[in-house]
């Protein structure tokens, strides 16, 4: 098990997660100094430029701080734990206002493109079609959770390119296009941050992420808009509703 972990994950990832891990299940705990760098090098069997490589990104994100003479302390969890609740599709401005937790948007980028195999099936239309897509992240207490890129048919909503978007882009279309979502159909798996995520999550590993793949229908079932997010594992749970076991057929 070991010599495959060390085949799949660079040392500096396993020394940042097992940092990570010992701040979340509260074994240092802010106002604690972690482990020195020959200590670390010692345990994981790494050099201390590997070991400074998996603890500049902490310090970066505000975990940690790096006191001269001193050795590096805990300055905060830079935990924010989060639960989606598959069952109940909400969101994620909503969400935030519900657990009352600061958050804010941003639109970083809009484009028409054709509509690849995945979003064309998402979105029940002819192949080659045109679509808008919105690449925007979501912010929770100002840090970046989860990257949407949300597509629409162009021909419908071809005003989304030039129009100030103030609100997240489902609720604008209930205020501006008259498009409800009735109701919403999801795909959850597994994903790794791309050099694109990397960037957009402001940081410099690559991090496990849950995949969601949201689909928005209207009353009468037509599908007017996909969302392909990827939400940072490390921050979201996600919560699948209890349900009743289901037997093999056996006649």
């Amino acid at each position: 098990m070991r010599i495959y972990e060390k085949r799949i994950k660079p040392k500096y990832i396993r020394i940042y997660d097992w940092v990570h891990a010992q701040i979340r299940v509260g074994n240092l705990k802010v106002g604690d100094k972690i482990p020195t760098e020959p200590d670390l090098s010692k345990q994981f069997d790494a050099s201390r430029m590997t070991v400074r490589k998996a603890i500049d990104p902490l310090v970066l994100e505000g975990v940690l701080e790096r006191r001269p003479g001193q050795g590096t302390f805990v300055m905060s969890s830079g935990i924010i734990k989060l639960t989606y609740d598959a069952s109940r599709p909400m969101r994620f401005s909503h969400e935030m206002a519900v657990q009352d937790i600061p958050h804010h948007f941003e639109i970083l980028d809009r484009a028409v493109m054709p509509a690849d195999d995945q979003v064309q099936k998402f979105l029940c239309i002819e192949k080659g079609q045109k679509v808008i897509c919105l690449t925007m992240v979501c912010y929770a207490r100002q840090k970046p959770v989860i990257i949407e890129r949300v597509f629409f048919p162009y021909h419908e909503f071809k005003p989304l390119i030039d129009m100030v978007i103030d609100v997240p882009p489902l609720e604008l279309m209930e205020k501006r296009f008259d498009t409800h979502i009735h109701q919403v159909t999801q795909y959850i798996s597994a994903a790794v941050a791309g050099k694109e995520e990397m960037a957009l999550f402001n940081i410099t590993y690559p991090i496990p992420c849950i995949y969601l793949e949201w689909v928005s229908h209207r009353e009468n079932g037509i599908p007017f808009s996909v969302s392909l997010c990827h939400y940072r594992s490390d921050v979201f749970k996600f919560k699948i509703p209890a349900s009743e076991l289901v037997k093999a057929d056996t006649t």
